[in-house]
């Protein structure tokens, strides 16, 4: 009954233009809230075209597009292209700070790959919904709207998509809200993409700028350093112009360049730079020791911002000189077919760099190139002047022959005469002597045409150590040096007597002549397994660093008056014509211990 009069009502006019007036009111209703949409597009739009931090308003243009559907969560997602993923740039209203998700995958991946705008009334109807996000973020998507973001040109940039929790939540206005929004952000992004890569070009240009102006100030340091390397100056001064190079380029506080010694055990500073560095010249680095020693015993580069952080880093010498160091960049030296030491750069602010890293060793590679050279160099210049000495130590050898061989006719002669036996005795004096002048002169021949010749035969070690002690102290007796002779092993060996006691003989003479205002000189002779071991220690000056690397090499003396430094060359010579080997330690003011090690060739006895 209460049904009725209303539809009599309504039949009336009075009740038609009730109902024209509720018509009415809806439609009012409908275009207001149009309008506002109209109007809220018109201000995202205008928003979007005056944005400069695009994350910002991408952020707020979400938001506001989420509010205006009375939505519950939404997300903005863009196309990564070369990983054939979809990443969200943009997420509201979920716990996920980021989404990434392949391009064949959900309701995003389908509108991307298609380019179709969809609207899902419940997302878990849809065999194309993937509902892994949703248990990640615990949120419960129902009604979903999502629009490509297309270029007018049809480029498709990502998708933005809007959730609901509500079933039929959106309806074909959403939709066309969404896609009018979408439409615009497409737009500004496609302009915010090309200036993101116009301004990486850009970055990469003004990088690669950069490092051609630091490629070109390194072909110029090089180039300088291939100038000092191809000059005839002295290997010292070369090595002290590349590190004082490589310490104002790099900008190091301080550096050294170390080279190994010859036996490898050591290495000694060639060149140093910065606060209290002379000091590092009179020290050693055994192999291994601290990041240099390591260095060069590995070839591995070591480039750390703090030493104090480094496990290799070795204290002790910055203790003794009193300095602090921080930043370390130590590369190898590379010979020709080994490393020979290493170039140390200290102290950067800031530290070093990889560029910095990369220079440093290309300074070393040249550093090593020179090394090789200047070695070539002056083992050239050996040569050309032992053969000059040799040719003429064989003239001046060959016309002693004469009257060598007239005194030993006249020591044949007196063997003859009244008083027989006395001067048979003092005539096998003489003649032992005179041939060892004569074997001297030919291994000092021997020596200056590189001939190797060796007479070997079994000798008893007490008989040698009496008449090499009989003839070194007649020798010493001229001079303040004290003479201290010990045999500890007077059995036999099997050896070239002469030549041994030319080793003897010769670096006897080399201590004498270190030691002009008296010292102490202990010959011992022992022996060890198969080998034979003479020592050599004497209380004098030590070896001057600067021959330290080059010892044994002819030619090479320490402004000796009378020296000719060829007589530990000599002593190295007959070591390895014997299968031995000659080594020596020194310390400076406190001495030089040389050893003579060879196989004794004979059991023990």
């Amino acid at each position: 009954m209460s049904e009725r009069p209303i539809k009599v009502l309504r039949d009336t006019p009075s009740g038609l233009l009730t109902g024209l007036s509720e018509k009415l009111t809806e439609l009012e209703e409908a275009v207001g809230r149009q309008a506002d949409r109209l109007h809220a597009v018109l201000e995202i739009g205008t928003a979007i075209s005056s944005a400069r931090d695009i994350d910002q308003l991408l952020r707020l243009v979400m938001d506001r597009l989420t509010a205006l559907l009375g939505a519950d969560a939404s997300s903005l997602f863009m196309l990564d292209a070369r990983k054939k993923e979809l990443w969200s740039r943009v997420v509201r209203g979920s716990a996920l700070k980021e989404i990434r998700l392949p391009i064949t995958t959900g309701i995003a991946g389908h509108v991307v790959t298609t380019g179709e705008t969809l609207i899902l009334p419940d997302a878990y109807a849809d065999i194309r919904f993937n509902p892994d996000i949703d248990r990640l973020s615990g949120f419960r998507t129902r009604s979903i709207v999502a629009a490509p973001l297309k270029h007018v040109s049809g480029r498709i940039l990502g998708v933005v998509e809007v959730l609901h929790r509500k079933v039929n939540a959106f309806n074909n206005d959403d939709r066309a809200l969404v896609e009018a929004v979408a439409s615009q952000i497409a737009a500004v992004l496609d302009n915010v993409l090309l200036l993101e890569e116009l301004r990486a070009q850009n970055e990469k240009l003004l990088k690669a700028g950069e490092e051609l102006t630091q490629a070109i100030q390194d072909l110029d340091l090089l180039y300088e350093i291939e100038k000092a390397v191809s000059s005839s100056e002295q290997q010292t001064d070369l090595l002290d112009r590349i590190l004082a190079k490589a310490t104002s380029v790099i900008g190091a506080g301080a550096g050294s360049i170390l080279l190994l010694a010859e036996d490898h055990d050591e290495l000694y500073f060639k060149s140093v730079r910065g606060e209290n560095s002379e000091a590092l010249i009179s020290m050693t680095l055994r192999s291994g020791q601290g990041i240099a020693g390591h260095v060069a015993a590995t070839g591995e580069t070591i480039r750390v911002e703090h030493a104090e952080d480094c496990p290799l880093y070795d204290r002790s010498i910055a203790k003794k000189l009193g300095v602090a160091v921080d930043s370390v960049l130590c590369v190898p030296i590379e010979g020709e077919d080994r490393v020979v030491g290493a170039l140390e750069l200290l102290n950067k602010p800031g530290g070093f760099d990889q560029a910095e890293e990369r220079l440093a060793t290309l300074l070393a590679g040249q550093t090593g190139r020179a090394i090789h050279l200047r070695s070539a160099r002056e083992e050239g210049e050996r040569k050309a002047r032992l053969a000059t000495v040799g040719q003429m130590l064989s003239g001046v050898l060959h016309d002693l022959r004469t009257p060598l061989t007239i005194i030993g006719g006249y020591v044949q002669l007196m063997a003859e005469d009244d008083e027989k036996e006395q001067r048979r005795n003092y005539a096998a004096v003489v003649q032992k002597q005179i041939d060892h002048i004569g074997g001297m002169t030919r291994e000092t021949l021997a020596f200056a045409k590189g001939e190797r010749e060796l007479f070997l035969r079994k000798i008893y070690l007490q008989n040698f150590v009496k008449e090499v002690e009989e003839y070194l102290r007649r020798d010493f007796e001229r001079t303040k040096v004290e003479l201290k002779v010990q045999a500890n092993y007077t059995g036999t060996a099997r050896v070239d007597e002469n030549k041994l006691k030319r080793v003897v003989y010769n670096i006897a003479r080399n201590a004498v002549q270190a030691m002009p205002e008296g010292g102490r000189f202990t010959f011992t002779v022992d022996r060890e397994e198969e080998d034979l071991v003479l020592r050599f220690q004497d209380n004098g000056p030590g070896i001057p660093p600067e021959i330290a690397d080059k010892l044994f090499q002819s030619f090479v003396t320490a402004g000796k008056r009378d020296g000719t430094g060829l007589g530990l060359a000599i002593v190295k010579k007959i070591a390895e014509e014997h299968g031995g080997s000659v080594t020596f330690k020194s310390k400076p003011s406190k001495g030089t211990t040389f050893e003579v090690r060879i196989p004794a060739g004979t059991p023990a006895g």
